[in-house]
């Protein structure tokens, strides 16, 4: 399957414009490309080792309507001269069952199994908005501590 690739420029959200990279802005904009109903997982990953030295990387998983799971990868990508933008690149799809070996197939290869934060959200719209709640207070403190993110 050839992969699906979109990029958007950072936009704000309920009117506050944040940080294009931060944890909270990148989770808003997966929000505005895939519906949160649609929303089965997410994967935070620290920062990739000589590909990413400032933000994290984002696996995530859409519920497709055989009940499947479409397997994407979300991460920040310099532009010449521009901002770094968010690339949203669809990787395949999968039974929703085989989706936990896929990750853990992806954990070993980077070498850092315990760092990978996984948060169901399973299309609860609720889970996805605690999810937004906790990054942005986690960007806060982040911001307020300095910037070693």
């Amino acid at each position: 399957m050839d992969a699906k690739v979109t990029k958007d420029m950072p936009h704000a959200g309920n009117g506050i414009m944040d940080d294009p990279g931060s944890r909270a802005a990148r989770l808003g904009d997966l929000g505005r490309r895939i519906p949160p109903p649609r929303i089965a997982d997410v994967w935070l990953f620290p920062p990739l080792p000589q590909v990413e030295e400032s933000s994290e990387f984002f696996l995530f998983t859409s519920i497709l309507e055989d009940g499947g799971r479409a397997l994407y990868s979300a991460r920040m990508v310099p532009a010449n001269g521009t901002p770094s933008h968010q690339v949203v690149v669809e990787h395949g799809r999968a039974p929703a069952n085989r989706v936990p070996g896929l990750v853990a197939g992806l954990q070993r290869r980077l070498g850092q199994p315990a760092a990978v934060r996984h948060i169901p959200i399973e299309g609860d719209g609720a889970r996805w908005e605690a999810l937004l709640q906790q990054s942005r207070e986690a960007d806060a403190s982040v911001d307020h501590a300095g910037p070693h993110r």
